[in-house]
């Protein structure tokens, strides 16, 4: 399951651009996976010495994810030779909800829907920053693009159609999309993975968070209060949305 995105349409942003590709598996146990990895190997794919589950063909990198109950229990992962601990608590639910691409018509593959990608980077934002390390700030970067762009295609009426909702009248276009967005995914996370998002919006909706200090990274002081008003307003739309679409008891 490739995590591309198939809804950054022609009139959005430019998205952060990267060389590599993630692709989840769902595996039976550890030799299915060495069985796979060692097919690859054979068809030109190189080893990274010091990342045990990326792969290398020419200058693409390859992220190569197992999944499954009994591969990782409780939604933790343990590499075998370097004993590094990833969570993919999320991961069932965002693959049974992929999307096929028609972008690759030769090998059409199933990627993750935005509310998908978002569920997955927010827990790998948790992840990678009690991990230490400047990576989660890659993390925070990423939801941030779509807490601001979701549903803002110009052929994308979803933003408007919200304010006809009951508790959203008045709720403003520029942060209507994160609203949608914190909807959508809380109606896709499981009970585990949206304990993830609430441990999220707790320790981030804070000004000064590293969250949105992440986002307000490099800016003088002006630029960064506004952006971190509009880090914390956004944050605050989707959660809005989150919790309206939280079901009683969950």
């Amino acid at each position: 399951m490739s995590e591309f995105s198939p809804e950054i349409e022609a009139d959005y942003p430019r998205f952060r651009r990267t060389n590599d590709a993630d692709f989840a598996i769902h595996m039976r146990d550890w030799p299915t996976y060495k069985k796979l990895r060692a097919a690859l190997l054979a068809k030109e794919f190189k080893p990274n010495p010091k990342i045990e589950h990326r792969l290398h063909l020419g200058t693409a990198m390859v992220d190569l994810i197992p999944y499954g109950s009994k591969i990782a229990p409780y939604g933790k992962l343990t590499w075998p030779e370097s004993e590094l601990q990833m969570t993919v608590t999320g991961f069932d639910e965002v693959c049974a909800a992929a999307r096929r691409s028609a972008s690759v018509k030769d090998a059409p593959i199933p990627v993750i829907t935005v509310p998908g990608f978002v569920l997955l980077k927010i827990i790998a934002y948790l992840d990678r920053k009690e991990r230490g390390g400047d990576k989660y700030k890659d993390d925070a970067r990423d939801i941030a693009y779509w807490l601001q762009n979701y549903a803002g295609g110009t052929n994308d009426e979803r933003r408007f159609g919200l304010a006809k909702e009951p508790g959203f009248a008045g709720q403003d276009y520029e942060t209507a999309g994160a609203v949608l967005l914190g909807k959508e995914v809380r109606a896709l996370a499981s009970a585990a993975a949206a304990a993830h998002v609430d441990r999220f919006l707790q320790q981030s909706q804070d000004r000064y968070s590293p969250f949105i200090d992440a986002l307000a990274a490099g800016m003088t002081d002006g630029s960064a209060n506004k952006k971190r008003d509009e880090g914390v307003a956004l944050l605050t739309a989707f959660g809005k949305g989150y919790q309206h679409a939280r079901k009683p008891g969950k």
